[in-house]
């Protein structure tokens, strides 16, 4: 039996089996514990949304450069090749290249500049379907280039289940309101 009172060497032992009576009868919390808020973690998720915004436009920005570039360095070696193409003649594959590289460049773009400014606002606990709809576009948009999928994949599951928390709803409604922390 263990020893009650303060003589119990246990008592200082967080990882000692609890004492339920000795907690009901001071007044201590009820049994179960209550349950864990998420809050805490909605501005690490903002601030991945940033990082993972910021990585997406690195990649926008170079597959629109090669859309832009890689047609021309096609036709340049052709020119020197003097051999002709087996395909499509090269000023068609111009268009066909720039059109794919820009349309998957534009998109991850678009997935990024998503991602910056609902970190931005979520972070002050701002724009709560926004960060959801970043969430979702950033996981679908990992598909059309399969860059950063598994961090892209990985925040968008952390964040809708931070999003979807009931202490977090309701975190995101109080400030919508417009009141402070102190006021919550």
């Amino acid at each position: 039996m263990i020893p009650q009172g303060d003589d119990n060497p246990f008592r200082d032992n967080p990882y000692a089996s609890p004492d339920l009576q000795s907690d009901a009868m001071s007044g201590g919390l009820p049994y179960p514990p209550a349950r864990r808020s998420l809050v805490g973690h909605v501005p690490a998720v903002a601030i991945l949304m940033m990082v993972q915004g910021a990585l997406e436009v690195l990649m926008g920005f170079g597959l629109v450069g090669m859309g832009a570039v890689l047609p021309r360095l096609m036709q340049s070696d052709l020119a020197q090749q003097d051999m002709p193409s087996p395909g499509p003649p090269p000023e068609a594959m111009t268009w066909i290249m720039l059109a794919v590289y820009g349309f998957f460049g534009l998109v991850v773009l678009s997935g990024a500049l998503l991602h910056i400014v609902a970190g931005i606002l979520n972070y002050s606990f701002r724009a709560r379907v926004l960060g959801i709809v970043a969430s979702i576009v950033g996981m679908l948009t990992t598909f059309f280039t399969c860059y950063c999928a598994p961090t892209a994949i990985a925040l968008g599951v952390y964040g809708l289940v931070c999003y979807m928390n009931p202490d977090v709803i309701q975190t995101f409604a109080v400030a919508e309101a417009g009141r402070t922390k102190q006021d919550r």
